[in-house]
């Protein structure tokens, strides 16, 4: 039987799941087109109607209707024909340069708009999943649920939001909202645009552009880095100073870029000749009396000295380049009971959220006791971190935590971790029951 909500939308089927409530794909039977419902209990929604129906941008959805049925509240939009950003980078990878440097810039258009407003609107949740793409090519900004209005220094909202990786670290701890916030949130989709790599997943981290792609200009790493700072006063102060940038981002070659390249042409001569060396030969046919060897033996001895180029002249540029490369899917580590650790790296992070300051440089040491469950941390930068018992680690990128196979007693272990806040409130995760598995 078909659902029919308000008596003149007929439901389709679901489109997803946002931050705020779910979204359902309808047809208006009395006006006869498609649009998008979205259903919640919560006042975000209320929020986003009230701040979608002063605004008139492209880039946003249009509202139609909003009504309540049962104990829900329901907004008819838009309905966006198209597919969001991180489904497009789940599809590609990564964007090209100039079609990145495009959607930032028509993002920025967006963002501008909205903190335009009076009072200024900041979206506070800034990431691939609420960034569609239409079939034109053209973005739309959706799930405006936690937005706020900046109302100066005695506003207050009364809530906090955002996502871990997109967002900056005093979002965490405000409620009332600044426009270097939305700046963090467009940098750091930008990175993920032309790298492909999420801040959200491990090794939560942003690498500088050059460790993924030579090819991406450094003018882009800056405006990326000046978008990220963690002092908000560092940051850009408003998405006008990001366009202007982005329309001067084309560098003059340097000496450097200028060795890079010819250092590349020099390998792919290189190997383009070996390959002609293994090839031609075919051509004409190769005696049997020659195969495989005296045929192979020049195009072997290429092939070495092609090698012997590459780890000369890229080797450890190549090499590093490959490490970021393999650090977007995969933890890297010592060692090799990779059960557990993921496991204790999935509980981890369904509660970590970020803190405030820079990792310390130091480690703390630990002084190992008797017939206790031995528990090591690492660092972002996979730096152990030894803590003793009551110590307090400050940290602005998550930490992972290890347990040595040798240190696991016989029988089954259970995990559980405790968290308490700062105002007192304890939050307690599921309990991950582990069997080791003897060697």
């Amino acid at each position: 039987m078909k659902k029919i909500l308000f008596h003149k939308y007929e439901v389709l089927r679901p489109l997803g799941q946002g931050g705020t409530g779910k979204v359902y794909l309808v047809r208006d039977m009395h006006l006869n087109r498609l649009a998008a419902v979205k259903e919640s209990r919560d006042d975000f929604l209320q929020s986003e109607v009230e701040i979608l129906k002063k605004q008139d941008h492209p880039g946003l959805p249009g509202i139609y209707d909003c009504f309540k049925q049962g104990d829900n509240t329901f907004l008819v939009m838009e309905y966006i024909e198209g597919m969001t950003l991180r489904q497009y980078l789940n599809r590609h990878g990564k964007a090209a340069e100039r079609q990145a440097v495009r959607w930032m810039t028509e993002l920025c258009g967006i963002l501008g708009y909205l903190h335009s407003r009076s009072p200024k609107v900041i979206y506070r949740d800034l990431k691939p999943e609420n960034i569609m793409i239409r079939q034109d090519g053209r973005l739309k900004l959706i799930d405006l649920g936690t937005a706020v209005n900046d109302f100066g220094e005695n506003g207050r909202e009364g809530f906090c939001a955002g996502t871990a990786g997109y967002s900056p670290p005093e979002q965490w701890q405000e409620t009332r909202g600044d426009v270097t916030w939305d700046i963090f949130g467009a940098g750091a989709v930008f990175h993920e645009m032309l790298t492909g790599v999420s801040p959200a997943k491990p090794p939560y981290q942003r690498r500088p552009l050059w460790e993924y792609d030579r090819s991406l200009s450094k003018s882009l790493n800056k405006i990326i880095q000046i978008c990220t700072e963690r002092e908000p006063s560092r940051r850009c102060q408003s998405v006008k100073e990001i366009e202007t940038a982005l329309l001067h981002y084309r560098e003059p070659l340097s000496l450097n870029n200028m060795r890079w390249m010819l250092k590349k042409s020099l390998i792919a001569a290189a190997a383009a000749y070996t390959a002609f060396c293994f090839l031609s030969p075919l051509a004409g046919g190769i005696p049997q009396n020659q195969f495989p060897f005296p045929y192979l033996g020049k195009p072997l001895f290429l092939l070495m000295i092609t090698l012997l180029l590459y780890l000369l002249l890229l080797g450890r540029k190549g090499r590093r380049q490959l490490l970021q490369k393999r650090e977007k899917n995969i933890w890297l580590t010592e060692k090799q009971f990779s059960g557990l650790l993921s496991l204790l790296l999935f509980l981890l992070a369904g509660i970590w959220t970020p803190g405030q300051t820079e990792v310390p440089s130091f480690s703390v040491w630990a002084q190992e006791e008797q017939e206790k469950l031995w528990v090591e941390m690492r660092d972002g930068q996979w730096r152990k971190m030894l803590l003793k018992e009551d110590a307090v680690l400050k940290t602005w990128e998550p930490v992972r935590f290890e347990i040595p196979p040798g240190r696991l007693p016989d029988q089954e272990l259970s995990i559980q971790l405790l968290a308490t806040g700062k105002d007192g409130s304890t939050y307690v995760s599921r309990i991950f029951r582990v069997h080791p598995t003897p060697p």
